[in-house]
């Protein structure tokens, strides 16, 4: 469980059904980091096959690509999406623990992962060795596991990985999850108990209406003016 460092609080879970695109996707997670005012978890899926890169990813990592490219606004390297079921965790400031170190949440937040699937029947995800060395410089996300990515355990396969980035309005962690159906859906069960483990203080609600429209809202101006954009893809 994260600890907050202010008085206890629930967590939002946004089961998102709607598939979108790259662009779309990208806009609704940094909306939802921009106007959240306590944990909020949103869980998605995609409306076709889609490449994102890491805010610090040149664009020539993926020049030779067919398919769609959206920047991030987190690290991390290339994610091919497409099937997988994809999360994005923003967490204000106020809620975050002084101190804690980038490497100390993406355990966490990975362990409440396995824990949940765990939990829910689903055992094969275990979490990578510690000792295993950060790539130098970003690629295929899921090509090469780093310390805490989720393996499968009879594979060796990395299933789940994941990029964050901590800003003037909190932290923001997408990941993405590579699971068989029906455990790969936004609705299922488990999610619940990921945003448990998730929640400061172990309660998990819907968001409340009027807060998604003004997400919805932002998040159409960010895609306009950002997401969308060739600069943004081309920056340097």
């Amino acid at each position: 469980m994260i600890e907050p460092a202010m008085s206890s609080s629930s967590l939002w879970l946004w089961r998102d059904l709607t598939p979108r695109s790259g662009v779309a996707h990208m806009a609704l997670d940094e909306a939802l980091l921009r106007l959240a005012p306590q944990p909020v978890l949103r869980a998605y899926h995609w409306e076709a096959s889609e490449l994102t890169i890491g805010f610090f990813t040149p664009q020539a990592a993926v020049a030779d690509s067919p398919l769609p490219v959206t920047r991030r606004w987190t690290g991390g390297g290339v994610v091919e999406h497409g099937s997988d079921l994809t999360f994005a965790l923003a967490i204000p400031r106020p809620c975050l623990p002084p101190l804690a170190r980038a490497a100390d949440r993406y355990r966490e937040i990975h362990e409440a992962v396995a824990s949940a699937l765990r939990d829910a029947g689903y055992d094969r995800a275990v979490p990578t060795p510690s000792t295993r060395p950060d790539p130098v410089q970003p690629g295929f996300c899921f090509a090469a596991p780093v310390a805490w990515d989720l393996l499968d355990r009879d594979s060796g396969e990395k299933i789940a990985g994941g990029a964050q980035r901590l800003g003037r309005s909190g932290l923001l962690h997408q990941g993405s999850i590579r699971l068989p159906a029906p455990w790969s859906r936004p609705d299922h069960a488990w999610l619940d108990a990921l945003a448990r483990r998730l929640s400061p203080d172990g309660i998990c609600e819907s968001p409340p209406q009027d807060w998604l429209d003004a997400v919805h809202a932002l998040a159409d101006s960010l895609a306009g003016d950002r997401y969308a954009q060739p600069d943004w893809l081309g920056r340097r």
